[in-house]
């Protein structure tokens, strides 16, 4: 099915452009329970429509997103970087459809529905309160496995820190040296065209990680996740310049013990 006009969504006289999967069992907003609201995003369950949940995008840097949505909106570029993740052998939520407002100078950009995931927690909070040396190699290794995926391939993660990565309690719960079911969300991603391109990118998104995690991964384990990454890189030649170049610099930048 394509898209279709719909009325009434979050309020009885808005009108959107959305997913006609979407419009045919559209959740009553006004019953919606807020899981999660920020600046830019709110994230709710809806209790008419079980195993639902909804991502509301707020417009962030006009006139760019109220322009950019008809064409690039943040729920369209989730969906297309959930499809490219999957096809590289990664987990991501199971989004079912996606829809934006139409009026151009509203605050609501898009908004994207997903079926509701198993318990899980952040990998920040998982590797915060986990001491178990085998168990954290596991972990930091299947990430590190992710990322090469994703960069010898010539793509970047546009947000790219263990807050949007989920483990599961069902994976949690299994022995520390079994596969780890790692959930990517809130996915956006960039293709580089060029080489030089993919190096700055892969340089960023390290910098990234390394900052926001810098408080409970120690100097050991990052050189040992740079092994495994740079080990990974290596099956296209794309990722064998990224493992000549960006992963030797980013480890040049990692403190001493």
């Amino acid at each position: 099915m394509g898209m279709t006009i719909r009325r009434g969504v979050l309020a009885s006289r808005d009108i959107w452009w959305i997913d006609a999967t979407i419009a045919a069992r559209c959740p009553d907003f006004a019953r919606a329970e807020t899981i999660y609201e920020g600046t830019y995003t709110r994230i709710s369950r809806h209790p008419d429509c079980p195993g639902l949940i909804s991502k509301l995008s707020w417009v962030k840097t006009a006139p760019r997103d109220n322009v950019r949505k008809y064409w690039a909106s943040q729920a369209k570029r989730e969906m297309a970087a959930n499809r490219v993740m999957r096809r590289l052998g990664m987990q991501t939520a199971s989004l079912t459809g996606f829809g934006i407002r139409i009026a151009p100078w509203v605050r609501a950009e898009s908004l994207l529905l997903m079926g509701a995931l198993p318990p899980h927690d952040t990998l920040r909070v998982v590797l915060r309160r986990t001491t178990e040396k085998t168990r954290r190699t596991v972990l930091l290794d299947r990430i590190a496995r992710d990322i090469a995926a994703l960069y010898r391939n010539g793509y970047h993660h546009k947000d790219c820190h263990l807050e949007n990565v989920l483990l599961t309690h069902a994976s949690e719960a299994m022995p520390a040296t079994s596969e780890p079911e790692l959930v990517w969300v809130d996915n956006d991603l960039r293709y580089s065209v060029r080489a030089d391109h993919a190096c700055r990118r892969l340089d960023a998104s390290l910098r990234q990680l390394a900052f926001t995690s810098r408080n409970f991964i120690s100097t050991s384990e990052w050189h040992q996740f740079a092994a495994t990454l740079s080990e990974h890189l290596c099956v296209t030649d794309l990722g064998r310049v990224l493992a000549a170049t960006s992963v030797p610099a980013f480890v040049q930048t990692l403190p001493n013990e």
